[in-house]
């Protein structure tokens, strides 16, 4: 009985990390469940792994053949799942730029209180970027403080924020190109162009959509019987599928204009997706690299909320561009850790 158990939790888990992997082919607006299952691929995967392990100590061969191919064809997807690291060191005197992105939660703490300027953005100060892309920022009337820290402790006097919208990129010498949002829509990107030491770039600021799970993620502890947890898991699962078929379609409208860009390209922000995720493919055109991918080291969690081991935040760099460096920066404030690169030609 043990043994039969044993294996059907096996191949159980197998199944389910082979159904995630479908996520990254799959739209979520044609088949959703493969995009809530890669949320867990990481921890699938690993379970997979030892499970064939175990197989192969035993020699049964038979059984292994399944858990096998699930992992050879998860193989793709490592480097995207766990970075080892690279990244080129820069020649002395070699121009680079600095890019940093980072979800600011409202500059808001956990208790939900305002930070002020200069703590909010000292994270960004010691970074010292040359472009800053800020996603949930507050809107344009109530961040004179922060705009004005900015400019003064940063030298990025110019900055392009949509009226009515969050996500706010900073730098000097910007010009405007397009903004991306439906009416009243939270979520959405913008289209800059930058003059850095390496030319012009087309910076992409996103913030797609929103899941909307984690306040119903932190109340299920609470419910007060089992019938209310199921619902409100049906709730976070209905949300999550809603949303993930919105980021797809962001996805393909901002691949669509990194093709079509007439200068090297770098898309940052906070996708709300895995990398396993369909978003994450179309979003990743042959053009661009996903400098944590190629140049970190680790997981590369950014989210810091009740969903553990979530890497939802990037910074892709067209190809054009040497990754010199890639980190992660504490904020001290958001669930979201902001990210960091170098670059050079």
């Amino acid at each position: 009985m043990f043994r039969f158990l044993f294996h059907l939790l096996g191949y159980g888990t197998a199944f389910l990390a082979g159904c995630g992997l479908l996520a990254r082919f799959i739209p979520p607006d044609q088949l959703w469940p493969p995009a809530i299952i890669a949320l867990m691929l990481p921890v699938l995967l690993l379970f997979t792994l030892i499970y064939a392990g175990i197989l192969v100590y035993r020699k049964d061969w038979r059984k292994l053949v399944f858990p096998l191919v699930i992992l050879v064809f998860a193989l793709p997807l490592v480097p995207q799942l766990f970075s080892f690291g690279g990244g080129t060191k820069s020649a002395k005197g070699e121009p680079t730029i600095r890019v940093l992105t980072t979800n600011v939660r409202l500059f808001r703490n956990d208790a939900w209180k305002k930070i002020s300027a200069d703590r909010s953005l000292s994270f960004a100060k010691s970074y010292d970027p040359d472009v800053l892309m800020v996603q949930e920022s507050s809107r344009f009337a109530n961040t004179k403080a922060e705009r004005s820290y900015i400019k003064q402790h940063l030298g990025l006097g110019d900055y392009y924020q949509p009226t009515g919208k969050t996500a706010v990129t900073f730098a000097s010498g910007l010009k405007k190109i397009s903004s991306h949002y439906t009416p009243k829509a939270y979520n959405g990107f913008t289209v800059v162009d930058v003059d850095t030491e390496l030319g012009k770039v087309r910076v992409i600021n996103a913030h797609l959509q929103s899941n909307q799970i984690s306040k119903l993620a932190d109340r299920i502890g609470n419910d007060k019987d089992l019938d209310q947890t199921v619902n409100r898991a049906k709730s976070m699962l209905r949300s999550y599928a809603t949303a993930a078929a919105k980021r797809a379609q962001q996805a393909e409208e901002i691949q669509a204009i990194v093709n079509a860009s007439p200068h090297p390209v770098i898309l940052g922000g906070d996708f709300n997706d895995v990398p396993s995720s369909y978003t994450y493919r179309k979003a990743l055109s042959p053009r661009l690299r996903d400098a944590w991918a190629e140049a970190g080291t680790g997981l590369g969690t950014t989210f810091t909320g009740p969903i553990p081991w979530l890497r939802i935040d990037y910074l892709m760099v067209d190809t054009a561009f040497t990754i010199h460096s890639v980190e992660r920066v504490e904020t001290g404030y958001s669930d979201h850790r902001g990210l960091g690169v170098v670059l050079g030609l």
